[in-house]
């Protein structure tokens, strides 16, 4: 570091920056990207290359920018032990720069470009408001919000996608059987009276090109695409010429999505034998694809087969665990998609992220749980469905709602999990630690569960506030047991953890 009162140097920084990524705390392509900004700016401030560095270290941690504050670089954190942070923190207050001196320092570097000449400047870094990004994932997420906006935005142009809703109810009833009984549009308690989600999620799907269905584990997401195909397939005009495409992130994912519609179209075809022609649909549907095979992707380039130049042949596009799409995927898929395609994203906003930057399905999701539905939602989903949202998820009478809002849906109702495992889920979900720790065993059952000197296991008993329990732990009675529970509970020999430590570290909370 500096002596106090002196500016730091940028040959001082980029040690600095060296010695932390010898120790681990840096990979070593932040630092080449700091380096390369000295040669290419050497006028630039010590500061920038701070800023550039922890941007490409934010990026590998799955970000897509760095954000700055009131006080600077909102939260930095490095890759090491509670000595990297404090050395990090130590280094932001000597330069002792707030978001506008920030600012002033990236934007006079000559190696940022501001909002104002993003769309045509050439410098590596933009900022734009108080969030500091590479050139390409600022474009990138330029162009995925413009795609988004666009197709939510045709909404009111969709006349020629949206069939008759006493149609679209009919088949509904037919998909999913009866609704159970009226509905009170004042309970989002999950009881009897909550709209039935999967049926909600199918009519929205139904009225724009694009449609966000978000839920977590036993929400049936999969089951309810299910019959969004059929019901697409049932109201098409000329279904025989219908092009439709499943895709998702991984080989694993699109067959477990193509697996997991097959069985739910045979179930459906037991139930409903003449109702549909049900061998033309599967045919439809064909195989399930990565989105790499999609999109066409070249192992000697970046470029990919299919662009806004050479679109997909697709009418309806389901995507599946979209959690898992990064900005760049995202950004190509997008633009690759006929602009009167339907584009169906599924997945778990709180599960699976992304390998690479950008949180898409998270982002785009993020108020999904507060609905913010306007009165033409709610209308044609009752119009549909013959149940009513409910009013608590509803924007106020005369307000439109937001645009994204209109088509995104959250399956509440898990049919896997429920109790307290989750309760707990949903508030961990909502940072909500009180409802968490409500939910968990007290202190005193942890630590009866916590294992003594001798390896033994403790039971615990007394139940948590929504019943709750942790619960005892017997061995089995046989010997090979032992060697099994002697690494759980300490760990491999020279190596620390094991669950007897994370056990002792949930006594102590």
């Amino acid at each position: 570091m500096t002596e106090a009162g002196r500016p730091i140097e940028a040959d001082a920084l980029l040690a600095t920056l060296t010695r932390w990524c010898d120790a681990g705390w840096l990979r070593r392509l932040d630092l080449a990207l700091a380096r390369w900004l000295h040669r290419e700016r050497p006028q630039a401030d010590a500061a920038v290359l701070l800023a550039a560095a922890l941007l490409a270290h934010s990026e590998g941690q799955g970000h897509s920018c760095l954000a700055l504050d009131g006080e600077g670089i909102a939260e930095p954190g490095l890759d090491g032990p509670p000595a990297a942070q404090a050395e990090l923190r130590a280094l932001l207050d000597r330069l002792g720069l707030d978001e506008a001196g920030w600012v002033a320092a990236l934007l006079a570097s000559g190696a940022v470009d501001g909002a104002a000449q993003a769309a045509t400047g050439v410098a590596p870094l933009v900022l734009e408001g108080h969030r500091l990004y590479l050139r390409r994932h600022w474009r990138e997420e330029q162009g995925v919000a413009a795609a988004v906006l666009g197709r939510v935005a045709a909404l009111t142009a969709a006349d020629d996608l949206q069939p008759e809703p006493a149609e679209v109810r009919l088949w509904l009833d037919r998909l999913f059987g009866p609704p159970d009984g009226p509905l009170d549009p004042a309970d989002i308690t999950g009881a009897a009276g909550e709209p039935d989600w999967q049926r909600v999620a199918c009519a929205v799907a139904l009225r724009g090109r694009l449609a966000l269905i978000t839920g977590g584990p036993g929400t049936g997401k999969t089951y309810t695409v299910a019959r969004l195909l059929a019901l697409v397939w049932a109201l098409h005009p000329a279904p025989l010429g219908l092009r439709i495409a499943l895709a998702a992130p991984t080989g694993k994912a699109a067959a477990r999505l193509k697996q997991s519609i097959d069985q739910a179209l045979d179930q459906l075809e037991l139930a409903l034998p003449a109702a549909l022609d049900w061998a033309a649909l599967r045919r439809s549907l064909g195989t399930a694809w990565t989105l790499h095979k999609l999109l066409g992707a070249r192992p000697d380039t970046r470029r990919l087969r299919h662009d806004a130049q050479h679109p997909l042949e697709v009418d309806l596009l389901v995507v599946d665990e979209a959690s898992m799409v990064h900005l760049e995927m995202m950004a190509a898929l997008l633009q690759a998609l006929p602009a009167r395609a339907r584009l169906l994203l599924l997945g778990d906003q709180d599960q699976l992220a992304s390998v690479e930057a950008g949180a898409v399905l998270g982002d785009l999701c993020s108020d999904a749980a507060a609905g913010g539905w306007g009165r033409n939602t709610a209308g044609w989903v009752q119009a549909c469905t013959g149940q009513a949202l409910p009013a608590a998820l509803c924007v106020p009478p005369g307000q439109p709602g937001a645009p994204l809002a209109q088509q995104t849906v959250m399956l509440r109702r898990s049919r896997r999990f429920a109790g307290a495992i989750g309760t707990l889920a949903r508030a961990v979900n909502a940072g909500d630690a009180a409802a968490a720790w409500s939910v968990l065993p007290p202190a005193a059952a942890l630590r009866r569960a916590v294992p003594d000197p001798a390896g033994g296991v403790g039971t615990a008993g007394a139940a948590g506030a929504a019943g709750a329990h942790v619960s005892s732990m017997a061995r089995l009675a046989d010997p090979r047991i032992e060697p099994l529970l002697a690494l759980a509970l300490h760990g491999r020999d020279g190596a620390a953890g094991g669950y007897r430590q994370a056990l002792a570290l949930l006594r102590q909370r």
